[in-house]
């Protein structure tokens, strides 16, 4: 297969006011070139990605040029040709699927933060005091502009997505990201004296349950071999089976290869020798971002491994003295529990096709998994 970037050779440019033109591209960045940006570990996992992209999946950098200046970035993901209802509720796909998804396969360009270790900040990169909005406006007039893309979907945090209404998309919130804040503990005791009296005692409970069975957790650094690295690919594989939401880029998200290479530390819970489950993470300056994880859903469920791998997680960051602990998109209720703060995030979904635009505003959008209603809804 051609890599994206071979394929795609349309450039856009917008002309911000009293500004040189800004173009934008698809293509590689070169080591000097993504040393310009911040970000850097996260970063260096999507190029790492890119190299692992797959026929329906394929992941490439836009480039934004001001003169001949690389001036931004943004991370780009193309889902070739992927039914509709794919993202829908359980419910709704479950019917529908079966009757429109072979007749309504779509390709999307995605602009986000998922190989980014779901930063909770735009995806966006751009060098300082450059027009982000023009940026943005360049960036999305490219993906517009590209043959066989049916829509453009753009995911950033609510405070920097006003920019696109004016561009023609329809715009909904999304599962916000969730943290928990670690900077303010020098101990993780006194992160447990912060907790409330339910919380503690939930704690102990859920604590008591996994040592009872002898469940222990250990940090592993990255790259993941051997009989590890095929446990903690089966928790993956479970995981993916038994959650409710479909990801459309899990082929590439947990490629084997890319998953072994990746700079990350996972924590692993074990019962006794078995592997129960695992968190692992990126770190990023003072924030630590998972971007794995994983169950047996055997043994797991049972013995609290999900609760005790987050609490393992923020112990681990209050001795690094990182800032925060990020668990990506708020898609169950243990991390509900357990986070301290939630970044609310806003979709930009652009279609091409005006009977698609229609349906997306009155049905679809508000049946997507991640949907959580209108922007300005509370």
């Amino acid at each position: 297969r051609r890599p994206l970037a071979t394929r795609l050779l349309v450039s856009v440019t917008i002309v911000p006011t009293g500004s040189t033109p800004m173009t934008a591209t698809f293509g590689a960045l070169s080591e000097q070139e993504l040393s310009q940006f911040g970000r850097r570990p996260l970063l260096e996992n999507f190029r790492l990605y890119r190299r692992h992209s797959s026929p329906a999946t394929q992941l490439d950098w836009v480039r934004v040029e001001q003169g001949d200046e690389l001036v931004g970035i943004a991370p780009l993901v193309r889902l070739g040709k992927r039914p509709a209802t794919d993202m829908l509720n359980h419910q709704v796909r479950r019917w529908l699927g079966p009757i429109v998804g072979p007749l309504a396969k779509k390709t999307t360009l995605l602009v986000d933060t998922a190989f980014l270790a779901y930063d909770d900040r735009s995806p966006f990169e751009a060098v300082e005091g450059v027009d982000l909005v023009a940026l943005k406006q360049a960036v999305s007039g490219l993906l517009k502009s590209e043959r066989g893309v049916d829509s453009v979907w753009i995911s950033e945090p609510a405070e920097e997505a006003a920019w696109a209404a004016s561009e023609g998309y329809y715009q909904f919130q999304t599962l916000p990201m969730a943290h928990v804040s670690t900077g303010e503990f020098e101990t993780p005791e006194q992160w447990v004296r912060s907790l409330s009296k339910k919380r503690r005692r939930n704690r102990r409970q859920e604590q008591s349950a996994f040592e009872a069975v002898e469940g222990q957790i250990a940090l592993h650094e990255g790259p993941l071999t051997g009989p590890l690295l095929d446990d903690l690919l089966q928790c993956l594989a479970r995981s993916a089976s038994h959650s409710r939401f479909t990801v459309p880029y899990n082929d590439v998200l947990t490629d084997p290869r890319a998953f072994a290479e990746q700079k990350q530390f996972a924590l692993v819970a074990r019962v006794r020798d078995r592997v129960v489950g695992f968190m692992s993470f990126l770190v990023d300056g003072r924030r630590m971002m998972q971007c794995h994880g994983g169950l047996d859903y055997e043994l797991s469920l049972q013995v609290f491994a999900y609760h005790n791998l987050i609490y393992r997680a923020v112990d681990h960051a209050i001795a690094e003295r990182y800032e925060l602990v990020s668990m990506g998109p708020l898609n169950n209720e243990t991390k509900r529990r357990a986070a301290t703060a939630f970044q609310p995030m806003v979709a930009s979904l652009w279609s091409r096709n005006p009977v698609d635009r229609l349906a997306t505003k009155a049905f679809f959008a508000k049946n997507f998994e991640v949907y959580r209603g209108a922007v300005g809804e509370t």
